[in-house]
């Protein structure tokens, strides 16, 4: 686990909500897989990807009152109709990294390891989680979580 300054970004792609409990909640990791099925299914990544700035899959767990929206796309600058624009400000994040296995369940175990530890969860500063697909092959991924912590 290290820490790290990530510079303010904006991506592109779609979103859902999803009702639950906070940052964290079991229930979200089958919804979560349910939508970016739906996304593959429709092309989303395939189209967005020529204009990615790193060639790598994004999602980004926004917390709302009454769960989470669910973001899912890339790292640009470009503008394509028919999807949504989110801007992430610059921040400090403990990245996790995993690797050699099914995305959503590396993802998901990350996400344990960081919100079960009491000492590690109280270092989360409220704002987006970052997941990132960093070899493009959900089967058996290499993923990061980027969790923004306080700068204390």
């Amino acid at each position: 686990m290290q820490i790290k300054q990530k510079d303010a970004g904006q991506f592109i792609g779609r979103s859902i909500e999803i009702a639950g409990k906070g940052i964290h909640d079991e229930k979200y990791s089958q919804e979560k897989t349910a939508f970016y099925q739906e996304l593959f299914k429709l092309g989303m990544m395939k189209e967005l990807m020529p204009v990615s700035k790193d060639k790598k899959g994004y999602a980004v767990i926004i917390p709302i009152e009454n769960g989470i929206r669910y973001f899912a796309g890339i790292l640009s600058d470009d503008y394509i109709e028919g999807y949504e624009m989110l801007e992430i400000s610059s921040q400090s994040y403990v990245v996790l990294a995993a690797q050699d296995g099914i995305s959503r369940n590396l993802f998901d175990q990350l996400e344990d390891t960081f919100f079960i530890d009491k000492e590690k969860s109280v270092q989360y500063n409220g704002k987006e989680v970052l997941e990132v697909l960093l070899n493009r092959n959900p089967a058996n991924a290499e993923v990061e979580l980027w969790v923004p912590v306080t700068n204390e």
